[in-house]
């Protein structure tokens, strides 16, 4: 653990999303995992780290929440083979440096300090890093994890969200969602180009809220345009299937499908007929349209009104009417205006649900009894099933 951090923490371990090995030669090397895994400080704190396999395993994000308003500390430090030996909070003109009789201070100049000086392969001896500290509350609320973080996008990363939240005067005291995802790099050294896990951070809500953002244009192009394909065109009241093009201005309906002969003869009678009540469908116009709007969004609120994001799941023991104690699992849901909520999954539905994942959307038919959810029917919209750990 970090020699530098204030040893009063109540820390149950560190947090990594990549692990040492060994090269053939004897040499370490970092190796990315893409999801995150736990390293507990001692045995006593063993139950938590089950805690964390369970929620986490294979996961490539965390729900967290700030130690402070300062969770993230970065310095400078130079190891060699016995480990640690000089370090610098940055923006400190004055570091430690170990010596035989300890630690003792030392003056820090970045510009003047031989080994941040670069050499010819763009690397230097002394680099920074970060530490953040926060807590898991779905695992504890009193005690800490750390992670330690050495790539320099993520460190950026974090760090300007933290400090923009201050700029804007918003409090830290949220519930976060702290996550992977890979992006292009570029070595300005050596111009080489990696694909690298980076840290990323959103409020819960926004994380959710990105989760459940509508597909692109061109999915729903595709998926518009294989509707189309399977329409009936015996069956007259089908649903239209719509179809974007290029510049969204083109429908396609069962009526557009028809022969174009038929199509025009509709057409010219529709217009004759217009023409002849044209006084009188002007002054229907406006409410027809109106009432015909307001059916489309009643319709649109109906059918959202049961969607729920799935968050969690984890067992709970309930017991039932005759004051017997039964295992159930339950599912840690949000709806369509993020409101979260406990909801208790029926034994049939559990071992299907307690393989999805963040990402899932379900339509729930939610009974309310003595205070608790049941979900006492479960649909799938979109299953998204959790990564198995490398």
């Amino acid at each position: 653990m970090e020699q530098t951090r204030n040893t009063n923490l109540p820390v149950i371990g560190m947090v990594q999303h990549g692990i040492q090995i060994q090269n053939p030669n004897g040499t370490k090397r970092a190796k990315e995992l893409g999801h995150f895994i736990a390293r507990i400080q001692d045995n006593y704190m063993q139950k938590f780290l089950q805690k964390f396999d369970e929620l986490y395993t294979g996961k490539d994000y965390l729900e967290i929440k700030f130690v402070n308003d300062n969770p993230l500390t970065k310095k400078f430090v130079r190891y060699n083979q016995g480990g640690e030996v000089c370090h610098c909070l940055e923006g400190n003109s004055t570091g430690s440096q170990k010596t035989k009789d300890g630690w003792k201070p030392i003056k820090c100049d970045t510009d003047k300090c031989q080994y941040r000086q670069k050499n010819e392969k763009g690397k230097t001896v002394c680099n920074r890093i970060a530490w953040l500290k926060f807590f898991i509350p779905s695992i504890s609320k009193d005690r800490i994890w750390l992670m330690k973080i050495t790539g320099q996008t993520s460190i950026n990363r974090i760090d300007a969200y933290i400090n923009i939240q201050k700029a804007q005067g918003n409090s830290l005291d949220n519930r976060y969602i702290l996550f992977l995802k890979q992006e292009e790099q570029t070595s300005k050294s050596t111009g080489q180009t990696f694909n690298n896990y980076v840290l990323d951070i959103l409020k819960k809500e926004d994380f959710l809220l990105e989760q459940t953002t509508p597909k692109t244009s061109e999915n729903t192009q595709e998926l518009s345009t294989k509707n189309q394909q399977n329409v009936n065109n015996n069956v007259v009241n089908q649903e239209l299937a719509v179809s974007t093009s290029n510049d969204n201005s083109t429908v396609t309906s069962v009526e557009n499908m028809k022969p174009k002969e038929t199509t025009t003869k509709k057409s010219t009678a529709t217009t004759k007929k217009q023409t002849k009540n044209k006084t009188k469908n002007e002054e229907e116009k406006a409410p027809k349209e109106m009432k015909t709007e307001e059916s489309k969004t009643e319709s649109s609120d109906d059918k959202l009104k049961n969607c729920y994001a799935l968050l969690n799941t984890f067992p709970e023991t309930l017991v039932d009417n005759q004051g017997n104690k039964k295992e159930y699992l339950v599912g840690e849901f949000a709806d369509m205006k993020d409101k979260i909520s406990n909801i208790v999954i029926r034994p049939e539905d559990s071992a299907e649900l307690a393989e999805c994942d963040l990402g899932t959307f379900v339509r729930l038919d939610v009974s309310e009894r003595k205070g608790r959810k049941f979900a006492m029917k479960l649909e799938y919209i979109e299953k998204t099933l959790k990564k198995v750990a490398a």
